[in-house]
């Protein structure tokens, strides 16, 4: 038997964002420092748990360590927000820094950054590349675009010991509690059909994010597309587009081993809010 590959998938961290996960304190271009709220506080101890889980796994399974940072890594200075912690780009960079240094000390194999939204990581997805390559010129071990030589990917195609796996940032679900699974069961006929229509075998596996939300399709055709949750809870803008949801927090983990896998899905549950009483 080869040795079992764990493949660690996260998207939509949104670095620098005032709802967004945070180390517990950043220091600001000025001298000036910006302090974690409580519920980044949460945020950040769900982050360091879930890499603890992946370190766990690894350890027991003896496992490759893959990680895939699925787009929007950073949130940017976007829709005239002011939910961001500094305009200025290098104090999310050193939200960023702090936050990917709990991956980086688990020393994965091998870094996949695919690119995010362009109102949040710029034209081209210009922050991911930036940050992407500069991981590089660290020496850390980022899988490149093969076709370009850059350091993200809009797209990331691999065979794993076997299993294919197709990772995007922007995919579908159903916009609706009631049609989130048939809607992502829907997108995986889709990619499905996309392969098939011009002679390729689809791929097994398949990730997506943007959305922030959870969602599976199971076993309704190849590929499996799981969408996986953000490290950012509701924004103002979340709020006018979406009153009643809220973000589902945490990324997911595959085991790939000899061309079989199996995948979990790492959530945490945010509270909706302490009722107000008479």
């Amino acid at each position: 038997m080869s040795q079992p590959i764990l493949l660690a998938v996260v998207s939509d961290i949104h670095a620098g964002g005032t709802t967004a996960v945070c180390p517990p304190e950043i220091t600001l271009d000025d001298g000036g420092k910006y302090t974690a709220s409580k519920a980044q506080t949460w945020l950040w101890e769900c982050w360091g748990d879930y890499w603890h889980q992946v370190a766990t796994r690894r350890a027991d399974l003896d496992a490759k360590l893959v990680v895939l940072f699925n787009g929007d890594a950073v949130d940017g200075n976007h829709h005239k927000t002011t939910q961001i912690m500094s305009g200025n780009p290098n104090a999310q960079a050193a939200a960023w820094n702090e936050t990917i240094a709990v991956p980086l000390s688990l020393k994965p194999s091998h870094i996949v950054m695919t690119r995010g939204t362009s109102a949040h990581v710029g034209e081209s997805a210009c922050a991911e590349e930036r940050i992407a390559d500069g991981l590089r010129r660290d020496k850390r071990p980022v899988v490149s675009d093969p076709a370009t030589g850059a350091a993200s990917l809009w797209h990331w195609y691999a065979d794993l010991d076997g299993v294919t796996v197709d990772a995007t940032h922007h995919g579908r679900i159903g916009q609706r509690e009631h049609t989130r699974a048939s809607g992502i069961v829907l997108y995986a006929h889709d990619i499905h059909l996309s392969y098939t229509k011009r002679g390729e075998p689809p791929p097994m596996l398949a990730f997506r994010g943007h959305n922030h939300k959870f969602a599976d399709s199971f076993d309704a055709c190849e590929p499996r597309v799981v969408a996986t949750g953000a490290w950012q809870l509701g924004t103002g803008y979340v709020h006018k587009v979406a009153p009643d949801s809220i973000a589902d927090i945490g990324g997911a983990i595959a085991i790939i081993r000899d061309g079989a896998y199996t995948v979990e899905k790492i959530q945490y549950h945010a509270e909706r809010g302490t009722p107000w009483r008479l």
